[in-house]
């Protein structure tokens, strides 16, 4: 049932072109818009240059459900953003920054989360806890080529991914094979590709070509696969309620084509149970320890995060398990999508997913109005 709007939530988006409206993420937009009218909030969808400050005006889009249509309409700047711009590479990230800074700037406008900066500085902020550091993979900065070739001494294979980004594009794994070395990955269009490079000079040519001027990292390469070598990794979705406390709104396991490097849903991967997964392919005292590890970082990696980094709303937490049962983190994102959960037949934890933020929204406008927030 609607309500009439006491409040109006701004969701920040990166433009996409060719599309009507011109963003993606219409289908979660749309059950949020659901999810904030039932609970008095009302939802507008802009880019961040579409803000006018000279008359503090936004042009946005708001979804009218009794009509199933999109409307374009001014609005005044909200008081609460809800950042979801996702940026494909560094240029791309740098041509919103000015914009998103400013509207972070200005103090009669609050950020539902602060949004995570790059993947080392995560890590960084989670080495920070002892009883963490276990769950890390070593990272590092990709600095130069002696990193490479000090990290296939180390580690034999090394994964060198772009710092920011995700989706898996323009990640690689280097493993080198007598004097040859196999390059494995995804492209920054996400095409899957696989090499070998007869030389360590071609190896090192192709390598900066590969990154250009994108900051990347490198970490040992960890052969994640299921039984029948498929690979996969496990993502936690973790949220703030409307009380404000951190709750694990669903697990699933992210499973990709045999052969491929990645487990992600853009890369034509596909999702399944957690706890099957791991029954059919663990002792079932190796698949409760790993769930036990999973429940953990659950409870403990946002706290941590947050206690370093600031206000968030929720995190979609990547984990690993290899072939031993060992339990890796290998990603906190701070702009978790939810499709894994259509995929698995988990509809209520979809649901789930979508009304917590609308709720957090809720305690926080009503902070605001109380001058508390």
């Amino acid at each position: 049932m609607m309500k009439s709007s006491a409040y109006t939530l701004g969701v920040v988006t990166c433009r996409s072109a060719g599309r009507t409206p011109p963003f993606s993420e219409t289908g979660y937009f749309k059950d949020l818009t659901v999810e904030g009218d039932s609970a008095g909030i009302q939802l507008i969808i802009f880019p961040p240059m579409n803000v006018n400050w000279k008359n503090r005006q936004v042009t946005a889009w708001r979804y009218h459900q009794p009509v199933r249509r999109w409307l374009k309409e001014k609005h005044p700047i909200p008081q609460l953003i809800y950042d979801r711009c996702y940026y494909t590479d560094t240029t791309h990230y740098r041509t919103y920054k000015p914009y998103i800074d400013r509207l972070r700037q200005d103090p009669s406008v609050h950020l539902l989360g602060k949004p995570l900066g790059g993947k080392l500085q995560t890590h960084l902020m989670l080495q920070k806890s002892p009883p963490l550091s276990p769950y890390l993979l070593p990272t590092k900065k990709f600095g130069s080529t002696t990193d490479l070739i000090s990290g296939m001494k180390l580690y034999t294979s090394v994964l060198i991914k772009p710092n920011g980004g995700s989706h898996g594009r323009g990640v690689a794994a280097i493993t080198p094979r007598g004097r040859s070395f196999r390059v494995r990955g995804r492209s920054r269009s996400n095409r899957p590709f696989h090499l070998i490079l007869h030389s360590g000079s071609s190896l090192i040519h192709w390598v900066g070509r590969f990154i250009g001027q994108t900051p990347y990292i490198i970490q040992p390469f960890l052969n994640l696969r299921s039984m029948d070598g498929r690979p996969f990794d496990i993502r936690i979705l973790v949220q703030k309620n409307g009380e404000g406390k951190w709750v694990t709104t669903g697990t699933a396991v992210r499973t990709g084509r045999p052969g491929s490097l990645t487990s992600n849903l853009h890369g034509g991967g596909h999702a399944e149970n957690t706890e099957k997964f791991l029954r059919k392919n663990y002792s079932p005292e190796k698949a409760k320890d790993i769930l036990q590890s999973i429940q953990y970082l659950s409870e403990n990696v946002p706290i941590q995060i947050e206690q370093e980094h600031g206000r968030l709303l929720e995190l979609g937490l990547d984990v690993g398990v290899d072939r031993q049962g060992n339990v890796w983190l290998l990603e906190a994102n701070s702009k978790p999508g939810r499709s894994v959960f259509l995929q698995t037949g988990e509809r209520e934890v979809r649901r789930q997913s979508v009304r917590l933020p609308i709720q957090y929204a809720l305690t926080l406008f009503k902070g605001l109005t109380g001058g508390s927030l």
